[in-house]
């Protein structure tokens, strides 16, 4: 299920919001409007509140977009293409189709983000200035958003992986040292104490003065923890299948089914081999793909009289993907459809089969014969 919708494509690059993005922005709009308006400015009317409370949150969202604009400009001047640009609740993400390539270049990318967000905050500081509008409400929205862009230019450079600080801090230790993985695992290392000192300072807020916002550091902390670690983990699998072809880590000439054996028979041969799923063929034809789950689904007074062509899954529903194919992106793209398995197939005759079960298998033997 798609949880993004696109709003607007601008230089060539889709722009999308993440369904939690309105709930970010009915928030803003609530604090806004009913809280930092009418103490700043107060005996307005309300609309006027309101107004402005709208306005200023529209503002804060165009300033997250020019920030993500910043890095993907730069990305693509350095030759990485964006796919899209995402905003969401805690923000946004410029999604690269690629890793830079050397640290100067992730270097830079990184820190065209923070920058954009100073130069925001100065623009605007300029303005506020110059039109003399401090005590107006416009003055006072101008005021949160240059202050919202310094403390997004500021937070962003936590050296907690994967912020934009933890980045720049791998690209500063990637060219020391040589070695993406290592300076990678000693960015997330670093930034995971900065998650749990962050989540540290959370608890004690609560419990020593009862401050119900350090739920906030806590929910915080413990997400970028774990983008961390899952950005550790993605990197190992990108490095792990690096230049592989499918056909060097499937399972080649799997066993199979035919379409009219029996459930009572499918499951002997389930027991037999012990696999979790079968291709169903007959003859040259591949029909489709048979799991346990599908077996588990029937009735078991039903098996006798039940044949495989009526529970399989059918292949036009199954991932299909072809021996030369790069094992690296056909993984992320099961991993991404949540599939447990893909049919191989050379020229429309079933050659192998590739799962996540061999996937894991392959990754543990890497680490143990493997080189760092």
């Amino acid at each position: 299920m798609n949880n993004t919708m696109r709003i607007i494509t601008i230089k060539g690059i889709p722009v999308e919001i993440h369904v939690s993005w309105f709930l970010a922005f009915f928030l803003f709009t609530i604090f806004l409007s009913l809280g930092y308006f009418p103490l700043e400015a107060a005996d307005l009317p309300m609309l006027n509140y309101w107004l402005a409370g709208l306005l200023t949150t529209l503002f804060i969202f165009v300033s997250v977009l020019t920030h993500e604009f910043g890095h993907s400009l730069v990305a693509i001047k350095e030759g990485i293409p964006i796919k899209k640009i995402v905003l969401f609740i805690f923000g946004g993400v410029a999604q690269m189709e690629a890793e830079p390539a050397t640290p100067s270049a992730e270097f830079k990318i990184t820190a065209a983000g923070p920058l954009t967000s100073l130069l925001i905050a100065l623009f605007l500081g300029a303005i506020y200035y110059l039109s003399g509008t401090g005590e107006h409400i416009i003055g006072k929205a101008l005021f949160f958003l240059i202050r919202l862009n310094f403390i997004v230019a500021l937070f962003n450079l936590i050296p907690a992986f994967p912020l934009d600080g933890g980045r720049l801090l791998r690209a500063v230790i990637w060219q020391f040292i040589k070695n993406l993985l290592k300076a990678t695992r000693i960015a997330v290392n670093i930034g995971s104490f900065f998650s749990f000192l962050g989540m540290g300072i959370g608890f004690l807020l609560i419990f020593l003065n009862s401050d119900i916002s350090g739920l906030w550091l806590i929910f915080l902390g413990w997400m970028i923890y774990q983008a961390g670690q899952s950005s550790y983990s993605q990197l190992v699998f990108k490095e792990t299948f690096s230049g592989m072809k499918i056909s060097e880590i499937m399972s080649a000439n799997p066993q199979t089914v035919s379409p009219d054996v029996t459930l009572d028979e499918l499951a002997d041969q389930f027991l037999l081999y012990k696999f979790g799923a079968f291709p169903v063929v007959y003859g040259s034809t591949t029909h489709g793909l048979v799991s346990l789950q599908n077996l588990r689904e029937i009735p078991r007074e039903k098996w006798p009289d039940t044949r495989v062509s009526q529970i399989m899954t059918p292949l036009k529903e199954i991932m299909v993907t072809e021996p030369d194919k790069d094992a690296a992106a056909v993984m992320m793209k099961m991993a991404a459809e949540n599939t447990g398995r893909a049919l191989v197939m050379d020229r429309g005759d079933l050659v192998g089969l590739i799962s996540r079960t061999d996937m894991m298998k392959f990754i543990q033997m890497h680490m143990i014969l493997g080189t760092d």
